[in-house]
């Protein structure tokens, strides 16, 4: 019996009415908090408000916009929603330049009346700022300029059409054709037809990635950034050391990881792999798995795991606060929206009645517990990091897959056993070769605009580092369909899932190995994490040393088991 149906309600939130009226009272409230001069302890609080309202409202329109990018009229909220977040962030600029003046004494009492990790944390940044002047001036300068361009470059991408099937296909069901396509044949023709529409489209798209870039290191540049790397470290409480050790642990298992690929393929019977190669399933489960049964998949593990999650999911599930039907004109990929507000989650996903897709469901839930767990605190403490973001989401990812796996047998549990692998690999592979690629054409662009064939070079030479001779034809033009290379408020976006990833992985075991750090463990560390740094959370709730390799190393223990496993199973397979 269906829990409830696959496509959300947004009305049950908000009418477009509500969101027009609520945006012009939020204007006139920032200009108010702007124009006058109230004491700091008194600013705080109505900002605090106004934030969580402005948050709140972003979202939902960016939800309006993805359950139907076809709707043009929901593009001028999507506008007026970008003005109204430039508008709160002169409010925060000025607030918090107000804040970083304050005497010792006037910071002490403040800190006696309000102690907040957030006021804390703002100070520090402050010093790294230019003055409130200068800042306003580059936020009113981005919304028609540096937001101007991300807002183009979804509205091209999602405007693509590849010619597929004797029909033209959105970018993302013609992604899902070239990893997931029943034969190689076929995925190789839909994987020519891709490329072939991305390079007629590459100086565009080039064009678009250079201005985010530049406008992004002119910024960097005015405050006296030598390391392009300092904004991803504050928005993630994370310091460079940390991301440098990861990355020094997941290099010393390179090998292995080639391993994996080279079995795989040879499973496959593919001689001269290419791109899409790296993703197809060589071992595919022959099970459809309807939205019904995902539901119930994830509902008993998350049950094993603790009653309270699986009594959240459960409620998630009959009050419809999930968008996973298939059909045209959605956008593609998946996120989780928090409505603080509300105190509600909104899940946004295409349900394809794959295994894939459950483990999607289970992470985007995750995230949406988290929602759960910060919601209960005031809204400044609920402001957290892409790492410390993910690592509840991928926890769940791990919980469902796991299960599935020790309930298969033969080729259905290598089938799971290559999802479980080609999900972590996604996260130590992938993301680290994009991480890599994206410094070096940051580099190169301190120098000027980058070519599109260059891109695309540097693309090539990063994949080629990591699978050494696996890859015969790397993804000449994933730097044109990652959408997060062109999102102009997280720079660097994709490493911090690596590190959530990870984390996730640690809490993971300790949870294998004793229920209770369920309780103690993974929920508090999700409770505290708007208000500590990566470090403090690894130190605290891990007992681990983040800035040690061999933290790292523990931590991908898990997926180095799974393609050891994988390895084992498949030897007597090898011709």
């Amino acid at each position: 019996m269906s829990i409830t149906q696959s496509r959300w309600q947004l009305e049950k939130l908000y009418s477009t009415e509500d969101v027009k009226q609520t945006i012009d009272r939020l204007r006139q409230e920032l200009d108010q908090l702007q124009t006058g001069q109230p004491p700091v302890s008194f600013y705080l609080p109505h900002l605090e408000r106004i934030k969580s309202h402005v948050e709140e409202l972003s979202d939902f329109v960016y939800c309006l916009y993805a359950e139907d990018v076809s709707r043009h009229e929901v593009g001028r909220l999507l506008e007026q929603t970008e003005t109204l977040q430039a508008s709160l962030r002169t409010s925060e600029t000025v607030f918090e330049e107000r804040l970083s003046k304050l005497s010792e004494a006037e910071w002490t009492i403040l800190q006696s009346e309000t102690p907040s990790y957030y006021l804390t944390e703002r100070r520090a940044i402050m010093e790294r700022r230019l003055s409130a002047e200068q800042e306003q001036m580059i936020q009113a300068l981005a919304i028609d300029g540096f937001s101007g361009w991300e807002q183009l470059y979804e509205q091209r991408l999602t405007g693509l059409r590849i010619p597929l099937d004797e029909e033209k296909v959105t970018i993302g069901h013609a992604l899902h054709q070239v990893f997931h396509g029943a034969t190689r044949n076929y995925r190789q023709a839909a994987a020519t037809a891709f490329a072939k529409t991305c390079a007629a489209e590459r100086e565009d798209f080039a064009m678009i990635l250079n201005r985010i870039a530049g406008f992004r290191l002119q910024v960097y540049t005015k405050r006296g950034w030598e390391d392009p790397l300092t904004e991803l470290c504050e928005q993630n409480r994370m310091q460079r050391t940390t991301i440098e050790a990861m990355l020094a642990a997941i290099d010393q298992n390179r090998s292995l990881f080639q391993s994996y690929y080279e079995r795989k393929l040879r499973l496959a019977h593919v001689t001269e792999p290419a791109w899409h190669d790296l993703e197809a399933n060589t071992f595919t489960s022959h099970d459809h798995v309807s939205y019904d049964e995902a539901q119930s998949i994830i509902l008993h593990q998350f049950d094993r795991l603790h009653p309270r999650l699986a009594v959240f999911t459960k409620e998630v599930f009959e009050k419809g606060w999930i968008d996973a039907e298939n059909r045209p004109s959605k956008a593609e990929g998946g996120f989780c929206a928090s409505f603080p507000v509300a105190k509600e989650s909104r899940i946004f996903m295409t349900y394809r009645e794959a295994y894939p897709d459950v483990v999607t469901l289970a992470h985007e839930l995750g995230h949406a517990y988290h929602n759960s767990l910060l919601h209960e605190l005031p809204f400044l403490d609920q402001i957290k990091g892409t790492s410390s973001a993910e690592t509840a989401s991928t926890f769940m990812e791990n919980l469902v897959l796991d299960a599935v796996i020790e309930q298969s047998a033969g080729e259905e549990k290598l089938a799971m056993l290559e999802i479980k692998i080609s999900e972590g690999l996604k996260y130590v592979a992938t993301i680290p070769n994009m991480f890599r690629f994206e410094q070096r054409f940051y580099s190169e662009r301190r120098q000027g605009p980058v070519s599109s064939d260059r891109i695309t070079e540097l693309m090539r030479e990063e994949d080629a580092r990591f699978y050494g001779g696996v890859l015969a034809e790397p993804d000449p033009y994933k730097w044109i369909f990652v959408g997060h290379f062109y999102d102009t408020e997280k720079p660097f976006y994709n490493i911090p899932y690596t590190v959530g990833y990870l984390l996730s992985n640690h809490l993971y075991t300790a949870v294998k190995q004793s229920n209770e750090a369920f309780t103690g463990q993974l929920e508090p560390l999700l409770r505290a994490s708007g208000q500590a740094t990566i470090e403090e959370l690894i130190e605290q709730y891990i007992d681990g040393e983040p800035g040690s390799i061999s933290f790292w190393q523990q931590a991908l223990e898990p997926l180095l088991s799974a393609i050891e496993m994988y390895l084992q199973e498949t030897v007597r397979l090898v011709d």
